[in-house]
């Protein structure tokens, strides 16, 4: 099979496509033909090293996210049959940035009938990582005020519908450029980052999502309830002004959920969750997708195809 592999990590640009051997089918794992992977931020930062992972083994091939038909059923599985069509992102870490790639049936779900292999695709950690920041670790309810950060994003577009779904108000924090896409998402209020004193004037919230970090995550814990939470899904939040305002704090590590995926996969299919634009490029062209995933000015979701 054909794969994009890397024997070194610290440069995008070292990745090669070039033929591999073909990953062996275990018990409890399906074998999948990969239509289309998702390129996420984890990639990027694992390639060029900003997140060091030592315990992988050289040559690797990187990528989680993916949509697929089934290729063989470990005899051990019941309920998969050859030529479901499936999609998900596995617990453990690389192997979908190729033609093939194995895992384990618990950890993926399978696809509506009629849904785009694409928007499959471009829905499980983006989709996941929203779904748990908000009620999982924010345990948002009904009628509670959340501050998005980083609303126009992959994962923010997800967390904005989900938000207005269980009838929070949304305030959403982007560039304003995004500011009508988002608004029409479903947000209540849009505030440009780049505007001075953008944070001035807001009510308390009960939750504060972010998906940006940096020092200015700094200026979002005094803006909590007494007892609100802060996600981030980037950086672990200041110890310090944590306690300082009596606020929870978590870093968000998302992962599979194929029963939720299965219920949001099939509210995009009805059209009541909106999957933003993706941005195609054959498994053979990655390296120029990781550049492109790089562009701050880019803002779509960047898939591989096979």
């Amino acid at each position: 099979m054909k794969a994009i592999v890397y024997h070194e990590f610290g440069s995008l640009s070292s990745g090669e496509y070039k033929e591999q051997s073909g990953p062996e089918i275990k018990s409890g794992t399906l074998k999948i033909k990969v239509a289309y992977a998702g390129i996420i931020p984890f990639d990027i930062k694992v390639l060029d090293k900003t997140i060091p992972m030592p315990h992988l083994k050289f040559p690797f091939i990187p990528g989680a996210e993916f949509s697929g038909e089934v290729l063989e059923v470990a005899e051990d599985l019941k309920g998969w049959r050859r030529g479901d069509v499936v999609c998900g992102n596995p617990k453990k870490y690389g192997g979908a940035f190729a033609e093939e790639f194995v895992v384990k049936a618990d950890e993926v779900c399978k696809v509506p009938k009629g849904m785009a292999m694409s928007l499959a695709a471009a829905c499980p950690v983006s989709a996941l990582a929203a779904w748990h920041g908000l009620f999982d670790a924010g345990k948002l309810e009904a009628n509670q005020k959340v501050l998005i950060v980083g609303a126009s994003g992959n994962v923010g577009s997800f967390a904005v519908q989900f938000a207005k779904q269980k009838k929070a108000e949304v305030y959403a924090v982007g560039s304003s450029r995004y500011e009508f896409n988002v608004l029409d998402l479903g947000a209540d209020h849009y505030l440009d980052y780049k505007a001075d004193d953008y944070l001035k004037g807001l009510p308390a919230f009960d939750l504060v999502l972010d998906m940006v970090g940096g020092k200015a995550q700094d200026q979002l814990i005094p803006l909590l309830k007494k007892g609100g939470r802060i996600v981030s899904l980037v950086q672990e939040p200041n110890e310090d002004l944590v306690k300082e305002y009596q606020v929870q704090a978590h870093l968000l590590n998302s992962g599979p959920n194929p029963k939720e995926l299965e219920k949001i996969l099939d509210q995009v299919t009805k059209g009541m969750i909106k999957v933003k634009g993706v941005e195609e490029y054959p498994l053979q062209d990655a390296v120029q997708a990781f550049a492109a995933m790089s562009d701050k000015d880019k803002n779509s979701k960047c898939l591989l195809k096979n």
